[in-house]
């Protein structure tokens, strides 16, 4: 959920929502501007009625006989929610269903006045039109706004319901959308996540609900065993290559030896067979280097992870190089820690045996090796004070059969730092290589694992 609430699915849902909400609302709105002027335009016409009687009454009778129509509350006017207020020049205002004429009556159409219709009340807001009548009086009709006012407030309560229950349903729906949508793009991409680590076996789980992440789903699926088929041949011909290449390289080797029994030692012969012999050698190493490479980056190899003292694989493997660093010249120090980490010993060690033989082979008179921890987890550094990787050049360093410029004239078959990026993936780590941090000239191998 969390994960779901921080992604740009969430920043979606969001808007959706804010959209169907706020849609919502402005419809709402105006729904009750109409229903409030349709029922102000029925009061009007109410009153206008009503004045139109009253004003019939007093041109059929005069003065007289409108007295007495609003006196005797004909009609229209017995309605309780109806006032009438008759003012005539200097004479007693006759009243009905007021308590005092209402002020600044408007003419010409009917507007909101305050009016007070029984005693004991605070004025309220009403409907009037005033008429000025030939003889000086003036006539005054109107109708309370009550019944209106209580619908407004009837119409806000349902308006607030509405809203919060469309807040309820649309929240629902669009975290449940955005759920659907970040479970099977999250899906797709651990998938993707998956390939991109090697397992070639990886697939979208199967929903076939007919939709565009179920096309993706299919078409992913389809890329992905199209890869798995076409890495499992090359791997196939790659190993084959390497195995069958020992068995005529192992001969070699076993028919040079026979030779070289067979000559004198000071001979020439003699110094082009071992020389031959050498070589065979070589090409044997690297091509069990490449078996074993094809191996780990196929996650083929057996799993023989377990509790690993890191510092100590570190310690063994630096006191196993400093016979052949003390005779090169090269001063070798290690500075490390206990910290247990779930790996493979052997292959940790042969990861590390690389690291150093590429310093003894291409640094400078100095290399360090540190074993420490950090919260990434732990860390085993190797630097040393050579020509060092150029920038642009390092992340070609690390793939197979890479030679840099400065290393063609040394032996090698440019595996070891491929071997231990491969080592460093099977366990979950990397290989990183950088210069030095004090700008001195050299290269800094760090090779991280996760702790245990």
């Amino acid at each position: 959920m969390r994960r779901l609430l921080t992604s740009t699915v969430a920043g979606l849902v969001l808007a959706i929502f804010l959209v169907q909400l706020a849609s919502t609302g402005a419809a709402l709105y105006l729904l009750r501007v109409q229903m409030a002027s349709i029922i102000h335009e029925g009061r009007a016409r109410e009153v206008l009625d009503v004045r139109d009687d009253l004003l019939a009454s007093y041109y059929d009778g005069g003065g007289s006989e409108l007295r007495e129509y609003i006196s005797a509350r004909r009609g229209s006017i017995d309605d309780p929610t109806i006032f009438v207020a008759l003012l005539g020049v200097g004479g007693t205002p006759l009243l009905n269903n007021l308590v005092t004429p209402p002020r600044a009556v408007p003419t010409g159409t009917p507007g909101r006045v305050l009016a007070q219709q029984h005693s004991g009340q605070a004025p309220a807001e009403a409907l009037a039109i005033r008429t000025d009548l030939p003889d000086g009086s003036r006539l005054v009709v109107g109708t309370a706004t009550e019944s209106e006012q209580h619908f407004v407030i009837a119409f806000a309560e349902a308006i607030g319901l509405t809203i919060a229950l469309t807040v309820a349903v649309a929240l629902a729906a669009a975290l449940a959308l955005g759920y659907v949508i970040s479970r099977r793009t999250h899906a797709i991409a651990e998938t993707a996540e998956a390939l991109a680590q090697g397992d070639f076996a990886a697939r979208v789980p199967r929903e076939d609900v007919g939709d565009g992440f179920d096309h993706l789903r299919r078409q992913m699926n389809l890329m992905a065993e199209r890869i798995d088929l076409l890495v499992g041949e090359l791997r196939g011909v790659a190993g084959s290559l390497a195995h069958d290449l020992r068995s005529p390289v192992a001969r070699l080797s076993a028919s040079i030896d026979t030779a070289a029994t067979h000559v004198a030692d000071e001979s020439a012969a003699a110094e082009a067979l071992q020389l031959a012999r050498q070589d065979a050698d070589a090409l044997e190493a690297m091509l069990t280097t490449a078996l074993e490479l094809s191996r780990l980056e196929s996650a083929t190899i057996a799993d023989r992870r377990s509790p690993t003292d890191l510092g100590a694989v570190c310690a063994d493997i630096v006191e196993l190089y400093e016979p052949l660093a003390e005779h090169a010249g090269i001063a070798l120090d290690c500075k490390s820690v206990p910290m247990m980490v779930l790996a493979d010993r052997e292959l940790v060690s042969r990861a590390l045996s690389n690291l150093i033989d590429n310093a003894i082979k291409y640094g400078g008179d100095r290399i360090d090796v540190t074993c420490r921890s950090d919260p990434a987890g732990a860390v085993v550094t190797v630097s040393d004070n050579g020509p060092g990787i150029p920038r642009e050049d390092r992340s070609r360093a690390v793939e197979r059969f890479a030679r840099l410029d400065n290393a063609r004239t040394r032996p090698g078959a440019g595996l070891g730092l491929a071997m231990v990026a491969a080592v460093a993936r099977l366990h979950g780590g990397s290989l990183d290589l950088s210069g030095r941090v004090d700008g001195q000239p050299g290269l800094v191998a760090v090779l991280r694992l996760p702790l245990r």
